[in-house]
């Protein structure tokens, strides 16, 4: 059984921002790896504090990140402490938290200059964005894009940007998020230009539902730490 093994969450990619300071909880709010969506209100900041390795990527608006400066479609990885200030329109930004260690390399991967190349698979294409640590990377499918049926032994990771991702079963439209643990296997393809921010390498089993409890101390620290949804729901199956 794998009910346990793949976690999925959603979040209106198209709604209107909610209240600055809200965060959509996609993981359980003390997952030692955790990931949600932040909403920053115009000129206003988001606190990344030491000891953590935060990886952003920026959905809507501008940011400076210890004076970095992002706009729509930048990724950053984040060592350690830093503040965000957001630009005068606000931002909202796809956030992944985990204790930094030896691993951790600040990387900055600007949307102007990302270099994309060929994926194994003909119909998709790669962009690399980290491979510290675990890999981090876009891909993009064309119609008509499909893989075999697979697992990952170190677990996968999975937002969609845009277009929608399916399989046999279910569709994922944008602002679709999966988290499959090692065990979990699936079968993904898409039918239309589908953009999808890919994690892989960084789940063991101690990582499973329930089980992580080290970001918990600091939850307190980030702004409206009530969620504005939350939607993470267990599964079998992708």
């Amino acid at each position: 059984m794998q009910h346990d093994l793949i976690e999925r969450g959603w979040t209106d990619m198209n709604a209107a921002s909610p209240k600055a300071g809200a965060v959509a909880h996609l993981t359980d709010p003390g997952d030692a790896l955790w990931t949600g969506i932040v909403e920053i209100g115009a000129a206003e900041t988001y606190t990344l504090d030491a000891g953590w390795r935060h990886d952003l990527y920026v959905l809507r608006g501008n940011v400076e990140v210890n004076g970095q400066r992002l706009h729509y479609d930048d990724f950053l990885v984040q060592c350690g402490a830093g503040v965000v200030h957001a630009g005068q329109g606000g931002a909202r930004l796809f956030v992944y938290r985990e204790a930094s260690g030896s691993h951790c390399k600040p990387t900055v991967s600007g949307a102007a200059s990302r270099a994309w190349r060929d994926g194994r698979n003909p119909q998709m294409r790669v962009a690399p964005l980290s491979n510290h640590g675990h890999i981090v990377s876009m891909v993009a499918w064309e119609p008509g894009a499909r893989t075999i049926d697979h697992g990952h032994s170190n677990g996968e990771e999975i937002f969609v940007l845009s277009g929608e991702l399916r399989n046999a079963v279910d569709r994922y439209p944008a602002g679709s998020w999966l988290r499959l643990h090692p065990g979990a296997r699936h079968e993904p393809f898409a039918e239309v230009p589908t953009t999808i921010l890919l994690r892989n390498g960084h789940l063991q089993a101690a990582s499973r539902p329930g089980a992580g409890e080290g970001a918990a101390r600091d939850e307190g620290k980030r702004p409206g730490h009530t969620p504005t949804s939350y939607l993470r729901r267990r599964q079998r199956g992708f």
